[in-house]
């Protein structure tokens, strides 16, 4: 029995689960990012929409086709050089001098507006695959504890067998590790189940198809956060790609507003024409001589009522977008201040479980285990000191994956890496 209790401890003093650096890997978190940003389906999506957007810039700032048009008299129209027949024209529109610039800032800022709609989606795509990551790394570490506490429980199961069967303990404490084994088992297999889920969403980021899986992700990232939530905040007004598209609309507004004040002015459209007409009808010395013309025409802006309101609708266009930008800045701010509230407490929580729950159940159980040994404890408070370290265990686990999912959010917020 005395080769049991070892045993017991022996296992005991395996269960200790301290992340460690990022393993380097196929299926290390940086390759699993690297490898959705390549493959994701929507951000190859929205690739293609930047693409299509920035090729608007070309065609709003250019000038219209010019017009070539062409008339036959159905009855010559006579003149003294003899009768009118064929009519080549052409006329090109000019728009009013800084119209066309105009338009392609404005179409600029929509190429701006599409870029950052693509970085947030980059954005927004690594950090759900670091969320499913760090799920994978609390489900593997679980089922390895739960796994080692397994094999613990065989050993306190066959320690309470040999009492029983020397006389020295009861039949209702190997009963009692049975059921605590099958707890276990099941467990596990609510684990197991949940890794499944946790793999498939995995697989749906990375653009992964059949029945490609995921290794299991033994260590994490444990380098402490340091900026401050005021360093934080800074950095989220420079970076955070929502604010960035937000700006672009405001500009966009400003040129708008510019647009639409040229439009009181008119634009101005110039055309030639050439008329061919047949020689040998007369007998004057320019007889069949081809005439041309040039002409310049613009547009009236007299309804200046439809002009102010184009003005109008512009500048309150501006207004909206500024006060959505203002609404932008102090939701981001109130999201950052909340998910630093929140890392801090996972901090302490993860500190608090290493520090002292943890080493505290371990002594616990080693007594238990020592005063079991001499029979002065009892079988079930002995399952209780066990299944205590293993759920400090588990929920240190978690924790930790909480704490770095807690960075993440923390990075998707203010809209760069800073780790």
């Amino acid at each position: 029995m005395k080769y049991i209790i070892l045993k017991a401890i022996l296992l005991l003093q395996c269960i200790v689960v301290y992340a460690q650096q990022r393993e380097v890997g196929e299926d290390s978190l940086g390759g699993l990012i690297q490898e959705a940003l390549r493959n994701n389906l929507l951000i190859q999506s929205f690739e293609q929409r930047e693409r299509a957007m920035s090729q608007r810039v070309q065609q709003v700032s250019s000038l219209d086709d010019p017009v070539l048009g062409y008339a036959r008299w159905s009855s010559s129209v006579e003149t003294r050089v003899g009768p009118q027949q064929n009519v080549f024209m052409l006329s090109q529109r000019l728009p009013f001098f800084g119209k066309l610039r105009l338009k392609g800032h404005m179409a600029k800022q929509d190429v701006e507006v599409a870029q950052q709609a693509y970085e947030i989606v980059r954005r927004d795509v690594a950090y759900e695959v670091k969320v499913a990551y760090f799920d994978l790394f609390w489900i593997d570490q679980s089922l390895d504890i739960l796994e080692e506490y397994h094999r613990l429980l065989q050993s306190f199961r066959e320690v309470a067998t040999r009492k029983y069967a020397t006389g020295a303990g009861i039949q209702a404490n190997v009963l009692k590790a049975r059921v605590e084994i099958s707890s276990i088992e099941e467990r596990r297999l609510s684990f197991a189940k949940m890794r499944e889920g946790a793999v498939a969403r995995l697989k749906a980021l990375l653009g992964r198809e059949g029945k490609a899986q995921i290794g299991a992700v033994s260590t994490i990232d444990t380098t402490l956060y340091t900026l401050s939530e005021q360093e934080l905040l800074r950095n989220a007004m420079d970076a955070r790609q929502e604010l960035q598209a937000a700006q672009a609309k405001i500009k966009r507004a400003d040129f708008g507003i510019q647009l639409a004040k040229r439009n009181y002015w008119p634009d101005l459209t110039l055309s030639a024409a050439y008329i061919t007409i047949p020689g040998g009808r007369t007998v004057v010395p320019d007889d069949g001589k081809d005439p041309w013309s040039i002409q310049a025409s613009i547009n009236l802006p007299m309804w200046f009522g439809k002009r102010k309101a184009a003005v109008e609708e512009a500048r309150a266009a501006r207004n909206a977008n500024r006060m959505s930008y203002k609404n932008l800045k102090n939701e981001v701010e109130a999201e950052i201040r909340d998910l630093y509230a929140r890392l801090k407490a996972a901090e302490q929580t993860v500190s608090l479980y290493r520090i002292q729950l943890i080493p505290d159940a371990e002594r616990t159980l080693r007594s238990s285990l020592s005063s079991y040994q001499t029979g002065t404890l009892d079988f079930l408070s002995l399952l209780d000191s066990e299944r205590m370290l293993l759920q400090f265990r588990l929920a240190y686990i978690k924790e930790l994956a909480n704490y770095r999912q807690q960075i993440a959010g923390l990075q998707r917020a203010v809209g760069r890496e800073f780790l």
